[in-house]
């Protein structure tokens, strides 16, 4: 998930292309490598929905040049999916996310800023976000419907954060990590789609389970550096949970930018702060891998459809009621 704060450059890596980079022989290996992501996934449902974290990177370029090819990677594919803008990339470049919805995806939001939700507070989280979603109004002359937290941080200590989205005029979120996790997560959550009481529509992270750990293994890091095998494992298993419709992906521009620098996390500290810079060639094989013989869709083609289904859920308050709809 996505790891966005303040740190120093510790040490810089320049990437040259090396020779004969697009020989046969490199273009076969890249091949190899879709083909065997898209075994990986095969389990999987037809239906998912590709979703991305546009933000930017300590130490990478700016977010524009790999969230384009993410686009000409849906392009191909002929699919269509959810783009999470952070506040910061729509004032620093807001004809990327006009180019976002003209190329046909649904633009939702990030936040106005990429902290832990629990750091902000109600006060400072609606103000913020108030701002932020007219801005993307402004910029796109429809307001967003989607929103996602920075770091995946819709946690108990942010539990009042649903109601001010509902009061902003957000229709659902992709906010929950429903188990426990090193940066944020709400044990106890619903794995399906639910309504929080206010109305809003959650889309849980989907997880895989490896022993007591549960991770999201269809994003970010967790899908650049789990071995083949695992994430095969890993589909076979969710796939048998049913949950067709609420399935989906993510990623970041940054994890497609094997030019960054490294950069000292201190959020994430130095091993976390390496293994996020580390490993990028493998993301956009794996993607393509994932998008073969599969077709994504905004979440907001297919809200409605969620929101039928979804139950009432109650954090402390006796879980999910038998209650349905919006």
């Amino acid at each position: 998930m996505a790891l966005t704060g303040k740190g120093q450059a510790a040490t810089s890596v320049t990437m040259q292309p090396s020779p004969g980079r697009h020989t046969y022989q490199c273009e076969s290996g890249r091949t190899r490598a879709v083909d065997r992501a898209a075994h990986c996934f095969a389990a999987l449902p037809t239906r998912f929905t590709f979703t991305v974290d546009v933000e930017s990177h300590p130490g990478g370029s700016c977010a524009a040049a790999p969230t384009r090819r993410l686009l000409d990677l849906l392009d191909e594919s002929g699919s269509h999916g959810t783009f999470f803008v952070l506040d910061d990339v729509l004032r620093a470049d807001p004809v990327l996310v006009r180019e976002i919805a003209r190329r046909g995806h649904e633009v939702a939001s990030h936040g106005h800023a990429h902290r832990h939700l629990a750091a902000e507070g109600p006060a400072a989280f609606r103000t913020g976000m108030t701002a932020a979603r007219a801005r993307l109004a402004d910029c796109l002359g429809v307001a967003p419907i989607g929103y996602r937290a920075p770091y995946f941080s819709l946690t108990p200590a942010a539990a009042w954060a649903p109601a001010i989205l509902t009061e902003l005029g957000f229709a659902y979120s992709s906010s929950v990590l429903p188990a426990r996790s090193l940066l944020a997560g709400w044990p106890g959550a619903p794995a399906r789609p639910f309504r929080w009481p206010d109305g809003l529509v959650e889309v849980p992270v989907p997880l895989g389970r490896i022993g007591p750990l549960a991770l999201p293994f269809l994003g970010g890091m967790y899908l650049r550096w789990l071995p083949p095998w695992r994430l095969r494992a890993l589909a076979r298993d969710w796939a048998t949970t049913g949950q067709d419709g609420a399935l989906w992906s993510y990623c970041h521009p940054y994890d497609l930018d094997p030019d960054a620098r490294l950069v000292h996390r201190p959020d994430a500290g130095w091993l976390g702060s390496l293994m996020l810079w580390l490993n990028r060639g493998s993301m956009l094989p794996r993607l393509e891998g994932l998008l073969r013989g599969r077709r994504s869709v905004p979440f907001v083609a297919t809200l409605d459809e969620m929101a039928a289904t979804a139950q009432l859920w109650q954090p402390g308050g006796g879980g999910t009621s038998p209650q349905k709809g919006r």
